[in-house]
C-alpha cells in the first residue's frame, strides 16, 4: 500500500515538473520572439565619425597659355602685296621690314596734289603780290579801299589753301611710307595670310582690313585662369602655382600666381588670376592645368559625401548619441574633396554620424547603430 503511494506520488512529481518545464519555455520562447520584433521594427543605421583634415587637395584648373606681347599686323594704306621677306616661324625684331605694298592708287595721288600744291603756290604768290600793289596805291587814292581790302583778303585766302594743298600732300607721303610693313615689336611670325598679288584692304573706305601677319613675343609667356568666386581668398598674389601641361606628361613647371583681376565676374562667378612663365618649351595656345595648393580651414574635419542630409532648414547630419536616438545637426559645408566633404563647423570627430540616411529619418527616432567600416584616413 505504502509502495503504491509512493510511486504515484512520483508520478504525480514528474508530471507537475514536466509542465513547468513546457510553460517556462513557451514564456522564454515569447519573450525572445518579442525582443527580436522590437528589433526589426527600429531602425538599423550604420554609423561614421569625422576626420580631422590636415590636407586638402590641390584645387586644378584648366587654362591657356598666351604669348607676353600678341598683335595683330594690318596694313595702313590700299594696294597688292608686292613682296613679303618673312614667313611662318621666323623671328624678327621691331622695325623690321616684313612685307611691302604696291599703291598705284596712292602713287597717282602723289602726283595729283603735287600738281595742285604748285598751282596753290602760284595763286597765292600771284594774289601776294596783288595785293602789295593795292597797298601802295591806296593812299594815292588811285584804288578804293574796298578793292585793296578784296586783294589783302584774297591773298589770305590763297595762302591758306597753300597750306591745305601742302597738308595734302604730306598725308600722302605718310601714307606711302606705310607701303613699308614692319613689325612693330620683337617676336616670331605665327600667321602669314596674304602672299604676292593679294588686294589689300586697309578698311578705309568702309571695307573689311585684311590681316598681314599675326605676330608674337614668346620670350615669356602668361595664362589668366578663371577662379571659382569661393576659392579667390585662399590664393594670395604670389603664392606658388605648377603647371602641367598635356603635351608634356610627367614634366611640371613652377611659377607664381602675379596677381587677381580684383573683380567677380557676375555671370558664372569667377575672377581672373594671372600666371607669368617663361617660354621656350611651352608654346602660345597649349592647353595647360594649374595646380593651386589649398589648404584645411583651421578645425576643419571631412566626412563620407553620403551622410550630408539636405533639408528645406538647410544641410544637416542624422548623429547618434549614446541612447541610440537621432539628432539632425546643421552643418557648415566647405570644399567638395570628391568622395569627402569638409566640414567647417557643426560637428566633432566624436559624434556618430549616419552613413546614407533614409529621406524619412527624423529627429528623436530610435535607432540601432552599427559602426561602419573605420574610412581611410585622408592623405
Amino acid at each position: 500500500m505504502i509502495s503504491s503511494r509512493f510511486f504515484g506520488g512520483l508520478i504525480f512529481l514528474g508530471a507537475v515538473g514536466v509542465a513547468a518545464w513546457g510553460i517556462m519555455s513557451r514564456l522564454h520562447a515569447q519573450n525572445a520572439l518579442a525582443q527580436n520584433s522590437i528589433a526589426d521594427a527600429q531602425w538599423q543605421v550604420e554609423v561614421t565619425h569625422a576626420l580631422p583634415e590636415n590636407h586638402v587637395p590641390d584645387l586644378v584648373l584648366p587654362g591657356q597659355l598666351q604669348a607676353w606681347t600678341e598683335t595683330p599686323i594690318y596694313a595702313h594704306t590700299s594696294g597688292y602685296l608686292k613682296h613679303w621677306t618673312a614667313d611662318i616661324g621666323q623671328k624678327v625684331k621691331a622695325g623690321q621690314e616684313i612685307a611691302e605694298i604696291s599703291t598705284p592708287d596712292i602713287d597717282a595721288q602723289e602726283a595729283q596734289a603735287e600738281a595742285e600744291m604748285r598751282t596753290a603756290e602760284a595763286n597765292e604768290e600771284l594774289a601776294r603780290v596783288t595785293a602789295q600793289r593795292y597797298a601802295v596805291l591806296l593812299p594815292t587814292k588811285t584804288v578804293s579801299p574796298q578793292d585793296a581790302d578784296n586783294k589783302r583778303l584774297d591773298a589770305e585766302a590763297r595762302k591758306t589753301t597753300l597750306d591745305a594743298a601742302r597738308a595734302n600732300l604730306e598725308r600722302l607721303h605718310a601714307l606711302d611710307q606705310f607701303r613699308k610693313i614692319v613689325a612693330p615689336v620683337d617676336g616670331i611670325i605665327t600667321a602669314r595670310n596674304v602672299d604676292v598679288g593679294t588686294m589689300i584692304d586697309s578698311g578705309s573706305a568702309n571695307g573689311k582690313a585684311t590681316e598681314l601677319f599675326h605676330l608674337a613675343d614668346t620670350r615669356r609667356l602668361r595664362a589668366y585662369i578663371p577662379v571659382p568666386e569661393d576659392e579667390v581668398s585662399s590664393l594670395p598674389a604670389g603664392g606658388a602655382v605648377s603647371i602641367e601641361a598635356r603635351a608634356f606628361p610627367g614634366r611640371t613647371w613652377n611659377t607664381q600666381l602675379v596677381r587677381h583681376a580684383q573683380a567677380i565676374d557676375p555671370i558664372n562667378h569667377t575672377e581672373l588670376v594671372e600666371l607669368n612663365l617663361e617660354g621656350g618649351m611651352l608654346l602660345p595656345g597649349s592647353y595647360i592645368e594649374v595646380h593651386f595648393p589649398r589648404h584645411a580651414a583651421q578645425r576643419s574635419v571631412t566626412l563620407p559625401a553620403n551622410t550630408l542630409v539636405f533639408r528645406a532648414s538647410g544641410t544637416s547630419v542624422a548623429v547618434v548619441n549614446e541612447h541610440q536616438v537621432v539628432s539632425l545637426k546643421h552643418v557648415i559645408v566647405g570644399r567638395d574633396l570628391g568622395e569627402r566633404i569638409e566640414i567647417l563647423a557643426g560637428i566633432s570627430p566624436s559624434d556618430r554620424v549616419v552613413v546614407s540616411p533614409p529621406d524619412s529619418l527624423s529627429e528623436g527616432v530610435v535607432v540601432v547603430a552599427h559602426e561602419a567600416s573605420v574610412p581611410r584616413k585622408a592623405p
